[in-house]
């Protein structure tokens, strides 16, 4: 296959728009007010895990008497559903594993306990393999009710495969353009394109006013990187920062390093967004460790929140703002729905991996088994993505802060973790928490022009 080193490295940096991260094993204790505490309340309470219930969330999964073959993949005993992953690719095998992992485990937890309303739930492992997306649509076209869960970096679906045979998609996540404003389709947490969340930003700004004009960014020579880049500037620059150096580096074996941080050196630069994988991150940082030389902040999405980076960063990484919607993993104990999707892939899939996008398809996953029971016997495409949208809030059981389920509206609430010698943590001062642990203030939300 011709440009495949080209196209891992594509993956490697779109997943940073995914969040995609894994547990860091290491867990720290925080500070922060929890939504919901790790308890069940009792073998009668209905959101207990052995009741089919989950987090805040009562009765998920549970027997009943919906029957009817009211749409492709629904019969009178299964609804039969596909999550898609490029867990197959061969440049980087298992990459999002942990969303069909997720599914394994939700299926087997939510059947045991009667499934949606006595339907017995099916999953179908549509591996995309980076390069196949059309094709596994195509697949589940034909055997599926829906795609739930699932994620694929080159989502674009050029030849409207999904939405013209009618299949209905709630997403762990979506990449492209095309894939964020598809039709037959409800975002459990959106991801829009036309507006963004400031958190870090503010965050950043209110901690360390003088460094707004010493800012710098770093993003991946890749199209797709550098379309994110261009947004991440716009609201960098809506609050006031000033763009004093900008570079892009090498998307693989990039070994310039120590140049740029001469070159920051020299600029004074005082905050830095960082776009692109912990791996090249690790680079940057022992470069700067290198040099005796230290940022005031350094700003980075969820995919950073990675045990791996952890292991290697935690004692030369700098004052890090790490932006998530999800409760941390190391604060699980004091968050029932963390500690029960903790506790389903221990139970039923414990070789499965557990990271923050098996979270994001665990969220998709129970806002699917939520409409699919309101819906009941007259299960159909239009029924599942009405009750699916209505469930507003929704947090997914308590997994993350509040969101409106769609393809366009997306939540001010965010949180921000920082990383030392311990592992992470969670910035409870950084985030000047307005709803339980996120800060929450609509002001934290920024709408582009034109969009």
């Amino acid at each position: 296959m011709k440009h495949t080193g080209a196209r891992a490295a594509l993956l490697a940096f779109l997943l940073v728009v995914t969040a995609a991260c894994t547990r860091d094993d290491n867990t720290t204790s925080g500070t922060g007010e929890s939504t919901t505490t790790a308890s069940s309340g009792g073998a009668d309470d209905a959101r207990a895990l052995e009741n089919g219930g989950f987090g805040n969330l009562e009765a998920v999964c549970r027997n009943g008497d919906a029957s009817g073959a009211t749409a492709t993949g629904v019969t009178d005993t299964e609804i039969r559903v596909g999550t898609v992953t490029d867990k197959g690719f061969v440049g980087a095998q298992g990459v999002n594993k942990e969303m069909y992992d997720a599914a394994v485990a939700f299926v087997a937890w939510c059947n045991e306990h009667g499934g949606v309303l006595g339907r017995r739930l099916v999953v179908d492992d549509l591996d995309a393999a980076l390069l196949e997306y059309e094709t596994r649509v195509t697949e589940a076209c034909e055997q599926d009710f829906a795609l739930v869960g699932g994620g694929a970096v080159f989502d674009e679906d050029p030849n409207n495969a999904r939405v013209g045979c009618g299949l209905p998609n709630l997403p762990a996540f979506v990449v492209s353009e095309p894939g964020r404003t598809a039709d037959l389709q409800v975002q459990p947490v959106p991801n829009p394109l036309a507006e963004t969340s400031l958190g870090r930003y503010l965050a950043a700004k209110r901690d360390f006013p003088d460094g707004i004009a010493h800012y710098a960014i770093m993003a991946a020579n890749v199209p797709s990187v550098l379309l994110v880049r261009d947004q991440l500037v716009a609201a960098a620059e809506a609050q006031g920062y000033t763009v004093d150096y900008s570079v892009v580096y090498a998307p693989q074996g990039e070994t310039g390093w120590a140049n740029f941080v001469a070159e920051m050196q020299a600029k004074d630069i005082k905050i830095l967004e960082y776009v692109g994988p912990p791996s090249e991150l690790v680079q940057l940082n022992l470069a700067m460790d290198t040099a005796g030389w230290e940022l005031d902040v350094l700003m980075v999405g969820g995919n950073v929140y990675d045990a791996t980076y952890a292991e290697e960063a935690a004692d030369i990484a700098p004052n890090l703002y790490i932006q998530t919607q999800y409760h941390p993993f190391e604060l699980a104990a004091d968050n029932k729905a963390t500690q029960d999707y903790l506790d389903v892939m221990a139970t039923y899939n414990p070789s499965g991996k557990v990271a923050l996008l098996g979270a994001q398809a665990m969220s998709a996953y129970l806002l699917f088994a939520k409409a699919a029971t309101e819906c009941g016997s007259e299960l159909t495409v239009q029924c599942l993505l009405d009750k699916a949208a209505a469930q507003d809030p929704w947090t997914g059981g308590g997994l993350h802060a509040e969101q409106t389920p769609s393809n366009d509206t997306p939540s001010p609430c965010f949180l921000l973790l920082s990383l030392g010698p311990d592992g992470f943590s969670y910035n409870e001062e950084a985030t000047q928490p307005t709803a339980g642990l996120y800060n929450c203030d609509p002001d934290n939300v920024m709408a582009f022009s034109g969009g």
